[in-house]
């Protein structure tokens, strides 16, 4: 049986994620600025127009444990915000105007 469509993209994340880390499962913050920049250049280009430091201030946010890493939860808490921007966009709301607030 072959995944679905949500399956393939869940396991799509995991393969963004496993393409950028270190050794200890983890990506820095410039490695996860650069990934995002490139998986997602549209919605963070709407952030720069609208003058915010989107990325870097939510790396800040999910960056829990002062690490300046990234770890698989805190990656997945990152994409929901810019997931949950894109929803609020969906229905009216101007881009990039903050995931989970």
């Amino acid at each position: 049986m072959s995944n679905t469509q949500a399956e393939k993209t869940l396991v799509d994340r995991i393969k963004l994620f496993h393409k950028c880390i270190e050794c200890d499962d983890t990506i820095d913050k410039p490695g996860l600025m650069m990934m995002m920049r490139e998986n997602f250049p549209n919605f963070l280009s709407a952030c720069d127009k609208r003058g915010t430091d989107y990325l870097v201030n939510l790396i800040e946010e999910k960056d829990k444990n002062g690490d300046k890493k990234i770890a698989f939860p805190e990656f997945l808490s990152t994409l929901r915000d810019v997931v949950t921007d894109y929803h609020k966009e969906s229905h009216g709301a101007a881009p990039c105007s903050g995931g989970s607030q």
